[in-house]
């Protein structure tokens, strides 16, 4: 695999993780981040992405399962499994934060508004990010904590540094939000790391009116849980034994904390790339997505389609909702027995695909 070109920024500018006290954060994508921290005083790496995580957990010859939160300690590095707020209490005050950019701005907010706790006066602040991605214009977020300066541009990605002299409070929670469909209401919290915000995604809504009409019965997973919303659907609808998985941490907090909120007691979640190291299932739902980072890709989703019916028990079926113009189609009836279409406009369209 090539390296990421917010890796290459950074690495040709390693000497700025030399003998400082490090907290990375933010859009971890690229495992080969890690390396760069060698010789850091000491490195706290906060990791969102299962799959990058895992994958980093290697390098130092370590294994990380499936649980979430999740902190491996290795000589100077604390390589955490999690979403920012449960990482808080286990990160040692620093010298210098790296953020590496989220698409979502909000989240790079929130993550500074966090993090600043954790450093010292004079804290080193930079940002790596892809310019169309708000690299090029991430001095915005910084000039109000102190000092900004342009260090680096190249790839197509920005390096910015602040020295911390200010904190700042610009960040304010997502609003809850409330979800009907037919006579189940659902409350949601959001996060501004987790997909969709200020109200339920179209495609997930007509996913939804599509799993009203299921019978409860046997095994139900929700991948690529996100919110969480899928799952504590099936659970109101009856079905007692439902996995909501995801790629990312922050998607599995937000998950626990929204059944909570419901009073679901039969979701469990679990950290997983995908349908690798899951189940068999009666039901699979999902809305999966086509965004890693910035980048759009539809090869995961071909990938869990042709996995699908290995980890779908005999008369299983997979209810998926795609945009319409990705034409999974064809795929999901090369790899299943029989292919429906529950629901379809010009931009959503949901499968039923039965596993013979």
């Amino acid at each position: 695999m090539a390296n990421s070109p917010v890796y290459e920024l950074l690495e040709r500018n390693r000497d700025i993780f030399e003998n400082r006290n490090l907290i990375i954060a933010g859009d971890v994508l690229d495992p080969m981040i890690l390396s760069l921290v060698k010789n850091s005083t000491h490195a706290t790496v906060i990791c969102d992405n299962y799959v990058v995580c895992k994958a980093m957990a290697a390098m130092i010859g370590q294994n990380l399962n499936s649980d979430c939160p999740q902190i491996i300690s290795y000589k100077h590095v604390d390589l955490i499994f999690s979403d920012i707020e449960s990482a808080l209490p286990h990160v040692k005050t620093a010298d210098t934060l790296m953020l590496l950019l989220s698409k979502a701005k909000q989240q790079t907010v929130k993550l500074i508004n966090l993090l600043e706790a954790k450093l010292e006066k004079g804290a080193y602040i930079y940002t790596a990010g892809a310019n169309d991605g708000g690299g090029k214009s991430a001095d915005s977020l910084l000039k109000p904590l102190g000092a900004t300066l342009k260090i680096d541009l190249a790839r197509k990605c920005t390096l910015f540094k602040a020295i911390f002299e200010s904190e700042v409070n610009s960040y304010s929670e997502p609003k809850d939000i409330d979800v009907t469909v037919g006579d189940i209401s659902i409350k949601l919290h959001q996060d501004t790391a987790v997909f969709s915000q200020g109200k339920l995604d179209k495609g997930t809504e007509q996913l939804l009116s599509c799993l009203k009409k299921i019978v409860p019965q046997g095994k139900a997973l929700d991948l690529g849980c996100g919110c969480g919303v899928v799952g504590i659907f099936l659970s109101k609808l009856g079905f007692k034994d439902v996995t909501s998985s995801d790629v990312s941490a922050a998607a599995l907090h937000l998950t626990e904390k929204n059944t909570q909120l419901n009073n679901v007691s039969d979701v469990k979640t679990v950290a997983a790339d995908m349908l690798s190291g899951l189940d068999k299932y009666d039901v699979i739902a999902v809305n999966p997505p086509f965004h890693v980072g910035i980048s759009t890709t539809t090869a995961p989703t071909v990938n869990m389609i042709i996995n699908a019916p290995e980890h779908l028990n005999k008369g299983g079926v997979l209810y998926m909702v795609a945009n319409s113009h990705l034409g999974y189609g064809e795929i999901l009836k090369q790899n299943f027995s029989r292919v429906e279409i529950l629901n379809s406009s010009n931009t959503f369209t949901v499968y039923k695909a039965h596993n013979a």
